[in-house]
């Protein structure tokens, strides 16, 4: 059974712009992220979900996605990421199929991820050119 809602307006126009590009009504959109925000409420403590609020702040998620892929939004995960407990992971500067993994005593360690295991690798050594 169905039930009116009061949305905000700046609530509905933001499911009406990221619902039509996913092609979802505006209440599929709102029941999509509904489904989301539940799901996420049994899996996060209180401590996360606070610390996800607070972490988008007034920013919209049209904002979020506009920029995601922007010096901006890699800072973001980037803040995030760091903000997370140890160990860290970073790209390795000369293979980027490598991983270094830092611990939080600052020990660094080289690796890859093999069947969801971080397995430590001794990288390879670039040629040097005469």
């Amino acid at each position: 059974m169905s039930q009116p809602v009061k949305l905000s307006d700046a609530l509905v126009l933001e499911a009406r712009i990221v619902g039509g590009t996913m092609q979802r009504s505006i209440a599929g959109q709102v029941e999509f992220w509904a489904r989301i925000g539940k799901s996420l409420d049994e899996l996060m403590t209180g401590r996360q979900i606070t610390a996800v609020g607070r972490a988008a702040g007034d920013a919209s998620a049209l904002h979020r996605l506009d920029t995601v892929d922007t010096a901006e939004g890699r800072e973001r995960v980037k803040a995030y990421l760091s903000s997370q407990p140890f160990p860290h992971y970073f790209a390795h500067p000369d293979d980027k199929t490598l991983l270094i993994r830092e611990e939080a005593s600052g020990q660094r360690t080289v690796g890859r991820f093999v069947d969801r295991q971080f397995v430590a690798v001794t990288p390879r050594r670039k040629a040097k050119v005469a």
